[in-house]
């Protein structure tokens, strides 16, 4: 399974909402960012800036109640990925997991 074909599987988990474990995000290759998803998972939005940290540097972010974006800082946010949850902290898991599926290569 590519890398791409993961991460789709665990964006759909995570879309689902139910229970993950650091496992389920060994796609990110990193116990410590593991860890940081399933508790951004479970609603922590310090969790969740520091997996963005890590894994989008220097990459903007912006918050809503139940919705959440992330794109490369460049000085206008001309793309952008987001995600929605009922949380936001899980929310902004899935623009992290969405900005990381596209960036991956389709091969």
């Amino acid at each position: 399974m590519t890398r791409k074909e993961s991460l789709t599987a665990v964006l759909a988990k995570v879309e689902a909402g139910g229970d993950v474990r650091p496992s389920t995000f060994k796609v990110l290759r990193d116990p410590d960012n593991a860890a940081c998803a399933v508790r951004a998972h479970k609603g922590s939005i310090d969790a969740a800036k520091a997996l963005h940290e890590v894994v989008l540097p220097g990459w903007e972010w912006h918050l809503g109640p139940s919705n959440a974006k992330v794109y490369p800082y460049n000085g206008s946010p001309t793309t952008s990925w987001g995600g929605m949850a009922e949380n936001p902290a899980r929310a902004w898991l899935l623009a992290i997991l969405c900005a990381l599926h596209a960036r991956e290569p389709d091969t």
